[in-house]
């Protein structure tokens, strides 16, 4: 199993957190996007769009961090990270997938792109801002007196949603005021296989 991914990019944590997390010994592949490698014909074969994180498993090409979350899940022998069986509870966990993707990327990754990255205007900050504490303010209270998001066990949403909060910091944001966040994250990090990310 291959992951080919940036150590600064969040959806590339994202899949190496996975992957560490599920027990599968995944051979990490550097793209850098500084250097535009991304955008290179070696790696437009295995991925056409151009983009990472991508993880190769035989002839298995995933690419999309959820999308490989999601197969990392299903092809590990322990289902509680993705339980399909139980559709209420898959319904929860893409929900919480889904909110990675829209608000928290919104959120928490754009505003991580205007600060650390200057990569996007000042001016979009306060709309970061906003949607973020929103969401923030629904997850701490989703969090009371549990020790994961969905059930008892973690989940890949639990991973998922670690993965962006984890960059708090270079979003310019913080996490002071929201204590079962803070647990629930000192709960990700005290499990098997858990790799801290990779700072500016």
């Amino acid at each position: 199993m291959k992951i080919y991914s940036f150590p600064y990019s969040i959806p590339s944590y994202r899949v190496r957190l996975t992957a560490s997390l599920l027990g599968f010994n995944a051979e990490e592949h550097v793209i850098d996007l500084s250097k535009n490698e991304q955008k290179s014909a070696e790696f437009l074969a295995i991925n056409p769009l151009g983009k990472i994180p991508v993880m190769a498993d035989d002839q298995v090409i995933v690419s999309d961090s959820m999308a490989i979350l999601r197969y990392l899940a299903r092809k590990s022998q322990t289902k509680h990270w993705y339980p399909e069986s139980d559709i209420a509870t898959a319904a929860k966990i893409d929900t919480l997938l889904s909110l990675v993707s829209n608000e928290l990327y919104e959120g928490i990754e754009k505003a991580r792109l205007i600060t650390a990255f200057k990569m996007l205007p000042d001016t979009l900050l306060p709309q970061c801002e906003t949607i973020a504490y929103d969401v923030l303010n629904i997850l701490n209270t989703q969090l009371e007196d549990k020790a994961f998001l969905v059930n008892e066990m973690p989940t890949i949403a639990d991973i998922a949603v670690a993965s962006t909060l984890l960059y708090i910091d270079e979003a310019s944001f913080s996490l002071d005021n929201y204590k079962n966040i803070q647990n629930w994250l000192n709960n990700i990090k005290s499990l098997t296989g858990f790799i801290q990310p990779t700072f500016l």
